[in-house]
Formats: structure tokens, sequence, C-alpha cells
């Protein structure tokens, strides 16, 4: 025999001669039943964390995202009737019914085309604005 096979020998007679010992625990398959079998008491549910209502805070931010989503869409149709409304205030009108030879009657000869674009560009981004609106309540 050699020295390996005589150590080898050795370590199976004091396997063999030892007393009966219980079982070793078989090796757990995953951390909570590691967990659960490292501990006295407690259960591996009691270590948890609970998030902190994430649902509440999307709920608060998309509230939020919402009222001042609506306070543009108010400012930007406020400034489209003010700029071409049938209103007496609107600019449109005013510059329609300016006075021959007027400044006002000079603006609106030349600038009209742009006001109601400028008008239609906003009314369409006010649209597209409100779209988002109901799409971001029905999510």
């Amino acid at each position: 025999m050699n020295l390996f096979e005589r150590t080898f020998d050795v370590l199976l007679e004091a396997d063999v001669n030892a007393p009966d010992k219980a079982a070793p625990a078989p090796a757990p398959a995953n951390d909570r039943q590691a967990m659960a079998q490292s501990l006295d008491s407690a259960k591996p549910e009691d270590f948890d964390v609970q998030q902190p209502g994430r649902e509440k805070l999307v709920d608060h931010i998309k509230t939020e995202q919402s009222q001042k989503l609506t306070g543009w869409i108010g400012k930007i149709d406020e400034f489209i009737k003010f700029l071409n409304s049938t209103e007496p205030s609107s600019m449109q009108v005013q510059l329609h019914s300016a006075p021959c030879d007027s400044v006002f009657e000079d603006i609106s000869r030349s600038e009209k085309k742009k006001i109601a674009r400028l008008a239609a560009e906003l009314s369409s981004l006010s649209e597209s604005l409100k779209g988002y609106l109901i799409s971001s309540n029905d999510r």
C-alpha cells in the first residue's frame, strides 16, 4: 500500500466507527429554503421588503401631470381666442375693424394670414395635448 491508500483507509474506518449522527440536512435548493432552515422562529416572509406603494406614487405623478397639462391646454386655448375668434377683443377682429390709413390696417393687410396660421398651429397643438391627456387617463 502506498501512502494515499493508507490515508484513505484511515478515513473510511473513522467514518464507519463514528457514532451515529443525524443525517445532515439536504442542501437547500434556494435562498428561501436556506433561510427557513437557519432561522428559529422567524419566517422568510418576515424579512421581505415591502415596496412603498409604487401604484400610489405613479397615480400621484399621473394626477399632477394631468393637472399641469390641463392648465397648459387652457392657456393655449385662451391665447387662440385672443388671436383669432369672433369676440370683439380678439386680435383679428380689432385688426379687421381698424380705420383706413392706420397702423392696424397695415398690420391687418400684411399679417392676417400669419395670425390665422399661428392660431391654426396652436389649435393643432391644443388638440394633440388633449389626445395625450385622454390617453393618459385610460392607462
